[in-house]
Protein backbone atom coordinates (compact mmCIF):
# COMPACT_ATOMS: atom_id res chain seq x y z
CA UNK A 1 0.00 0.00 0.00
CA UNK A 2 2.86 2.38 0.75
CA UNK A 3 4.17 2.03 -2.80
CA UNK A 4 0.71 2.75 -4.22
CA UNK A 5 0.33 5.82 -2.05
CA UNK A 6 3.78 7.04 -3.04
CA UNK A 7 2.98 6.62 -6.72
CA UNK A 8 -0.35 8.40 -6.49
CA UNK A 9 1.10 11.28 -4.49
CA UNK A 10 3.81 11.53 -7.13
CA UNK A 11 1.07 12.08 -9.69
CA UNK A 12 -0.70 14.50 -7.36
CA UNK A 13 2.52 16.50 -7.31
CA UNK A 14 2.11 17.04 -11.04
CA UNK A 15 -1.09 18.90 -10.32
CA UNK A 16 -0.60 22.62 -10.65
CA UNK A 17 -1.70 23.42 -7.13
CA UNK A 18 0.87 21.05 -5.62
CA UNK A 19 3.57 20.67 -8.24
CA UNK A 20 7.19 19.95 -7.35
CA UNK A 21 8.92 19.71 -10.72
CA UNK A 22 12.04 17.81 -11.53
CA UNK A 23 14.63 20.58 -11.56
CA UNK A 24 15.78 19.95 -15.13
CA UNK A 25 12.22 20.61 -16.30
CA UNK A 26 12.18 24.01 -14.62
CA UNK A 27 14.46 25.24 -17.39
CA UNK A 28 12.08 24.17 -20.16
CA UNK A 29 9.73 27.12 -20.09
CA UNK A 30 10.31 27.07 -23.57
CA UNK A 31 10.46 24.67 -29.23
CA UNK A 32 10.72 25.89 -33.94
CA UNK A 33 8.42 28.70 -34.74
CA UNK A 34 5.80 27.41 -37.17
CA UNK A 35 3.55 30.43 -36.81
CA UNK A 36 5.67 33.08 -38.47
CA UNK A 37 8.46 35.21 -37.07
CA UNK A 38 6.04 37.67 -35.47
CA UNK A 39 3.88 35.08 -33.71
CA UNK A 40 3.61 35.44 -29.94
CA UNK A 41 1.33 32.69 -28.55
CA UNK A 42 3.31 29.62 -27.57
CA UNK A 43 1.33 26.52 -28.57
CA UNK A 44 3.87 23.69 -28.36
CA UNK A 45 7.37 22.79 -27.25
CA UNK A 46 9.41 19.75 -28.32
CA UNK A 47 12.16 18.74 -25.93
CA UNK A 48 14.84 16.10 -26.66
CA UNK A 49 17.64 14.66 -24.56
CA UNK A 50 19.29 11.57 -26.03
CA UNK A 51 16.54 8.98 -26.57
CA UNK A 52 14.14 10.81 -24.24
CA UNK A 53 11.59 13.27 -25.58
CA UNK A 54 8.70 15.42 -24.41
CA UNK A 55 6.02 17.18 -26.46
CA UNK A 56 4.01 19.78 -24.53
CA UNK A 57 0.90 21.33 -26.09
CA UNK A 58 -0.71 24.45 -24.56
CA UNK A 59 -4.44 25.06 -24.99
CA UNK A 60 -6.02 28.51 -24.64
CA UNK A 61 -9.44 30.14 -24.33
CA UNK A 62 -10.67 32.71 -26.86
CA UNK A 63 -9.37 35.41 -24.49
CA UNK A 64 -5.87 33.91 -24.44
CA UNK A 65 -5.94 32.26 -21.02
CA UNK A 66 -4.48 28.78 -20.63
CA UNK A 67 -7.16 26.08 -20.41
CA UNK A 68 -4.97 23.00 -20.65
CA UNK A 69 -1.50 21.51 -20.95
CA UNK A 70 -0.95 18.13 -22.63
CA UNK A 71 2.38 16.36 -22.05
CA UNK A 72 3.34 13.21 -23.96
CA UNK A 73 6.82 11.73 -24.05
CA UNK A 74 9.31 8.93 -23.53
CA UNK A 75 11.50 8.71 -20.44
CA UNK A 76 14.15 5.99 -20.10
CA UNK A 77 12.41 4.05 -22.84
CA UNK A 78 9.00 4.17 -21.17
CA UNK A 79 6.05 6.17 -22.56
CA UNK A 80 4.21 8.60 -20.30
CA UNK A 81 1.39 11.10 -20.61
CA UNK A 82 -0.24 13.77 -18.46
CA UNK A 83 -3.20 15.92 -19.42
CA UNK A 84 -4.05 19.00 -17.34
CA UNK A 85 -7.32 20.90 -17.82
CA UNK A 86 -8.17 24.20 -16.11
CA UNK A 87 -11.87 24.94 -15.69
CA UNK A 88 -12.51 28.69 -15.55
CA UNK A 89 -15.63 30.70 -14.70
CA UNK A 90 -17.06 33.48 -16.87
CA UNK A 91 -14.54 35.92 -15.34
CA UNK A 92 -11.61 33.71 -16.33
CA UNK A 93 -10.83 32.58 -12.78
CA UNK A 94 -9.69 28.97 -12.43
CA UNK A 95 -12.27 26.96 -10.48
CA UNK A 96 -10.94 23.45 -10.95
CA UNK A 97 -7.93 21.60 -12.25
CA UNK A 98 -8.32 18.11 -13.70
CA UNK A 99 -5.43 15.75 -14.32
CA UNK A 100 -5.62 12.55 -16.36
CA UNK A 101 -2.84 10.06 -16.97
CA UNK A 102 -2.27 6.45 -17.91
CA UNK A 103 -0.35 6.18 -14.65
CA UNK A 104 -3.56 6.99 -12.78
CA UNK A 105 -5.62 4.42 -14.65
CA UNK A 106 -3.40 1.59 -13.43
CA UNK A 107 -4.54 2.48 -9.90
CA UNK A 108 -8.19 2.54 -10.92
CA UNK A 109 -8.34 6.36 -10.88
CA UNK A 110 -9.94 8.04 -13.89
CA UNK A 111 -8.78 11.53 -12.93
CA UNK A 112 -7.78 13.79 -10.04
CA UNK A 113 -9.89 16.91 -9.59
CA UNK A 114 -8.53 19.86 -7.61
CA UNK A 115 -11.04 22.44 -6.39
CA UNK A 116 -9.63 25.96 -6.19
CA UNK A 117 -10.55 28.70 -3.70
CA UNK A 118 -10.26 32.33 -4.84
CA UNK A 119 -10.14 35.53 -2.77
CA UNK A 120 -12.18 37.93 -4.92
CA UNK A 121 -11.60 40.87 -2.55
CA UNK A 122 -7.83 40.66 -3.06
CA UNK A 123 -7.88 39.16 -6.58
CA UNK A 124 -5.77 36.13 -5.78
CA UNK A 125 -5.95 32.38 -5.31
CA UNK A 126 -6.12 31.10 -1.73
CA UNK A 127 -5.83 27.32 -1.90
CA UNK A 128 -6.58 24.13 -3.76
CA UNK A 129 -7.86 20.77 -2.55
CA UNK A 130 -7.62 17.38 -4.28
CA UNK A 131 -9.70 14.35 -3.23
CA UNK A 132 -9.48 10.77 -4.40
CA UNK A 133 -10.01 7.23 -3.20
CA UNK A 134 -7.31 4.58 -3.49
CA UNK A 135 -8.43 1.02 -2.76
CA UNK A 136 -11.15 2.44 -0.54
CA UNK A 137 -8.79 4.77 1.33
CA UNK A 138 -9.78 8.46 1.04
CA UNK A 139 -6.83 10.75 0.29
CA UNK A 140 -6.94 14.54 0.54
CA UNK A 141 -4.13 16.85 -0.56
CA UNK A 142 -4.33 20.60 0.04
CA UNK A 143 -2.07 23.55 -0.79
CA UNK A 144 -2.43 26.94 0.91
CA UNK A 145 -0.96 30.13 -0.60
CA UNK A 146 0.48 33.00 1.46
CA UNK A 147 1.26 36.46 0.04
CA UNK A 148 3.29 39.50 1.08
CA UNK A 149 1.95 43.04 1.36
CA UNK A 150 2.51 43.70 -2.35
CA UNK A 151 0.46 40.65 -3.34
CA UNK A 152 3.36 38.39 -4.34
CA UNK A 153 3.22 34.72 -3.44
CA UNK A 154 5.89 34.10 -0.79
CA UNK A 155 4.97 30.71 0.67
CA UNK A 156 2.92 27.68 -0.30
CA UNK A 157 2.33 24.90 2.20
CA UNK A 158 1.08 21.43 1.36
CA UNK A 159 -1.03 19.34 3.76
CA UNK A 160 -2.02 15.71 3.25
CA UNK A 161 -4.62 13.51 4.91
CA UNK A 162 -4.59 9.74 4.36
CA UNK A 163 -7.13 9.05 7.10
CA UNK A 164 -5.30 10.38 10.15
CA UNK A 165 -6.07 14.08 9.81
CA UNK A 166 -4.22 16.83 7.97
CA UNK A 167 -0.44 16.86 8.42
CA UNK A 168 2.07 19.20 6.77
CA UNK A 169 3.95 17.61 3.90
CA UNK A 170 6.17 20.32 2.41
CA UNK A 171 6.46 24.04 1.85
CA UNK A 172 8.11 26.39 -0.65
CA UNK A 173 9.38 29.88 0.10
CA UNK A 174 9.97 32.36 -2.74
CA UNK A 175 11.90 35.59 -3.27
CA UNK A 176 11.85 37.85 -6.31
CA UNK A 177 14.21 39.91 -8.43
CA UNK A 178 12.24 42.63 -10.19
CA UNK A 179 9.65 40.97 -12.43
CA UNK A 180 11.31 37.56 -12.14
CA UNK A 181 11.37 34.75 -9.62
CA UNK A 182 14.67 35.02 -7.73
CA UNK A 183 14.93 32.00 -5.46
CA UNK A 184 12.89 29.00 -4.37
CA UNK A 185 13.54 27.14 -1.14
CA UNK A 186 11.91 23.74 -0.71
CA UNK A 187 11.34 22.25 2.75
CA UNK A 188 10.09 18.78 3.69
CA UNK A 189 8.19 18.22 6.92
CA UNK A 190 9.41 15.67 9.47
CA UNK A 191 6.49 14.40 11.54
CA UNK A 192 8.92 12.92 14.08
CA UNK A 193 10.51 16.28 14.96
CA UNK A 194 7.51 18.39 13.93
CA UNK A 195 9.87 20.65 11.98
CA UNK A 196 10.64 21.59 8.40
CA UNK A 197 13.98 20.67 6.84
CA UNK A 198 15.46 22.65 3.97
CA UNK A 199 15.98 20.24 1.07
CA UNK A 200 17.24 22.62 -1.62
CA UNK A 201 17.60 26.22 -2.73
CA UNK A 202 17.20 27.08 -6.41
CA UNK A 203 18.53 30.44 -7.64
CA UNK A 204 17.58 31.75 -11.08
CA UNK A 205 19.20 34.11 -13.60
CA UNK A 206 17.48 35.48 -16.73
CA UNK A 207 17.88 37.00 -20.16
CA UNK A 208 16.22 40.27 -21.18
CA UNK A 209 13.80 38.72 -23.71
CA UNK A 210 10.09 37.86 -23.32
CA UNK A 211 8.92 34.74 -21.53
CA UNK A 212 6.06 33.42 -23.74
CA UNK A 213 4.43 31.69 -20.77
CA UNK A 214 4.10 34.62 -18.40
CA UNK A 215 0.66 34.57 -16.73
CA UNK A 216 1.25 36.42 -13.47
CA UNK A 217 -2.26 36.29 -11.98
CA UNK A 218 -2.59 32.51 -12.56
CA UNK A 219 1.04 31.68 -11.69
CA UNK A 220 0.37 30.46 -8.11
CA UNK A 221 -1.76 27.69 -9.61
CA UNK A 222 0.17 27.17 -12.83
CA UNK A 223 3.53 27.23 -10.95
CA UNK A 224 5.71 30.30 -10.51
CA UNK A 225 8.32 28.72 -12.75
CA UNK A 226 7.84 29.32 -15.62
CA UNK A 227 4.51 31.17 -15.47
CA UNK A 228 5.46 34.16 -13.32
CA UNK A 229 8.71 35.63 -14.64
CA UNK A 230 8.83 38.25 -17.39
CA UNK A 231 12.06 36.86 -18.82
CA UNK A 232 13.58 33.46 -19.65
CA UNK A 233 15.85 31.47 -17.35
CA UNK A 234 19.50 31.36 -18.44
CA UNK A 235 21.01 29.78 -15.34
CA UNK A 236 19.81 27.64 -12.45
CA UNK A 237 22.07 27.11 -9.43
CA UNK A 238 20.81 24.24 -7.28
CA UNK A 239 22.17 23.83 -3.76
CA UNK A 240 20.84 20.78 -1.95
CA UNK A 241 20.84 19.57 1.62
CA UNK A 242 22.98 16.73 0.26
CA UNK A 243 25.93 18.45 -1.50
CA UNK A 244 26.31 15.51 -3.89
CA UNK A 245 23.03 16.63 -5.48
CA UNK A 246 24.27 20.16 -6.24
CA UNK A 247 24.42 21.26 -9.87
CA UNK A 248 24.36 24.25 -12.20
CA UNK A 249 22.35 24.34 -15.43
CA UNK A 250 22.79 26.93 -18.15
CA UNK A 251 20.49 27.72 -21.07
CA UNK A 252 21.35 29.44 -24.37
CA UNK A 253 18.58 30.64 -26.70
CA UNK A 254 17.84 31.74 -30.21
CA UNK A 255 14.90 34.14 -30.54
CA UNK A 256 12.26 35.07 -33.08
CA UNK A 257 11.65 38.65 -34.22
CA UNK A 258 9.11 39.05 -31.40
CA UNK A 259 11.93 38.56 -28.85
CA UNK A 260 10.61 35.19 -27.71
CA UNK A 261 12.58 31.92 -27.60
CA UNK A 262 12.79 29.98 -30.84
CA UNK A 263 15.16 27.23 -29.61
CA UNK A 264 17.21 26.57 -26.53
CA UNK A 265 20.04 24.32 -25.42
CA UNK A 266 20.23 23.38 -21.74
CA UNK A 267 23.50 22.01 -20.34
CA UNK A 268 23.71 20.32 -16.95
CA UNK A 269 27.14 18.75 -16.62
CA UNK A 270 27.48 16.38 -19.58
CA UNK A 271 23.71 16.22 -20.17
CA UNK A 272 22.37 18.37 -23.00
CA UNK A 273 18.69 19.00 -23.75
CA UNK A 274 17.38 20.84 -26.82
CA UNK A 275 13.97 22.48 -27.02
CA UNK A 276 12.07 23.91 -29.98
CA UNK A 277 9.20 26.40 -29.59
CA UNK A 278 6.12 26.66 -31.78
CA UNK A 279 3.89 29.75 -31.93
CA UNK A 280 0.68 30.99 -33.50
Amino acid sequence: MKNLLTAVFGILCLCVISCQKEVDDTLSNSGSNNGGTNSTRLTKTVEKSGADSLVTVYRYSSSGKITGVDMVGVDAGQPYDYYLTYVRNSSGIIQKQIIKSTDLVQFGIDSIVSVVSYDAANNRYKSGVSNLSLMGIPIVDSVVFQYDGSGKLVTEIDYSDVGFGYLPSWKRVYTYSGNNLGTEKYYSFDINTNNYTLEYTATYEYDTKINPLQFVSDAPLLNLDPFYSANNITKLSYVANDPTDNFVSTVSYTYNSSNRPLTDVTATGSEVTTTSYYYQ
